[in-house]
């Protein structure tokens, strides 16, 4: 499989690729934090988006997110940069000292992002 987008996998196997179980996959699938599977028939195939989305989620786990700021930080639309600590505040019904902590943490993830794909 050259291209991503050829990536057709079930939920066993995108769980296996993640290094997670089938129960969590279901598990972020249900907070939204995945997208829904391709039909064919009966059966859900995800793709090269879903096993990244999933191993985004398993780094940012590994740091320290817990998954609800996991989901409002890759949840719906995304967030301008600068970061704003009151967008964060509102967005993420956190406290203002919170959303200005979380707005500096958010920056310096963006700039290990950026170092990260300019190599």
């Amino acid at each position: 499989m050259s291209a991503g987008a050829d990536v057709r996998l079930t939920i066993g196997e995108l769980a296996r690729a993640a290094g997670m179980t089938v129960r969590n996959v279901r598990n972020h699938r249900a907070r939204g934090l995945i997208g829904p599977p391709a039909l064919v028939g009966r059966t859900g195939y995800y793709g090269a988006a879903h096993l990244e989305r999933l191993k985004l989620i398993r780094a940012m786990q590994a740091e320290g997110f817990n998954l609800e700021a996991i989901r409002c930080l890759l949840g719906g639309e995304a967030v301008p940069t600068p970061i704003d600590a009151d967008d964060l505040e509102r967005r993420c019904g956190v406290s203002p000292a919170a959303a200005r902590h979380a707005a500096i943490a958010l920056r310096e993830v963006a700039a290990l992002f950026d170092r990260a794909l300019a190599r």
